[in-house]
């Protein structure tokens, strides 16, 4: 790594860049700490009833600067953090055998629109494609997702604020349905 560095800094701009991406790391957090406390308090709007207030505080995260540093807005990132986490949170709880963490997203992903439907398989494509699942999981995953076109992901798309915020809802309405669809703990 060393000698990557020292070849890097060899060169016109010297170790500018990777200076200048160091240096706009915070800035890149604070925008998406923002936008994930805007969707945290919009999720608890819509468990509450309130789709009024989800929208508002929606609208402000979609409002966010974009992030230069992510080359992404910050809402589209949290939004897609929050459907990947919780999803990745509950394959990683599941015993080995237990596929309802599977089964409750296949049912997101008959209901959802479209917009929750492309992030939902990108979700599970990274689970497929990282995760050591069973072999029936595998080609479970890739049945389920066969039928959603390609997309870009979220972020890389180009969206006006009220486009992006379209988008997250979806994406916390499938983030609530996915809650949803999962067995209680007490079962």
């Amino acid at each position: 790594m060393e000698s990557h560095f020292a070849e890097r800094a060899n060169r016109a701009f010297g170790d500018v860049e990777a200076i200048s991406g160091r240096a706009l790391q915070p800035f890149s957090f604070a925008g998406e700490q923002r936008a994930t406390n805007l969707l945290d308090k919009a999720i608890r709007a819509l468990d509450d009833g309130d789709t009024d207030r989800a929208s508002a505080l929606v609208r402000r995260a979609a409002h966010l600067p974009f992030d230069d540093h992510e080359q992404a807005a910050p809402a589209a990132i949290a939004a897609h953090m929050e459907l990947f986490c919780l999803i990745t949170d509950t394959v990683e709880e599941a015993d080995v055998d237990d596929s309802r963490w599977l089964e409750a997203a296949a049912e997101v992903l008959e209901n959802a629109d479209e917009s929750a439907r492309y992030d939902m398989r990108d979700v599970l494509t990274s689970i497929d494609h990282d995760y050591s699942l069973t072999t029936k999981e595998h080609s479970r995953v890739r049945a389920v997702v066969a039928g959603i076109p390609d997309r870009a992901e979220l972020k890389d798309l180009t969206l006006s604020p009220a486009e992006l915020a379209d988008q997250v809802m979806s994406i916390l309405a499938a983030c609530r349905a996915y809650r949803a669809a999962l067995p209680s703990s007490t079962d």
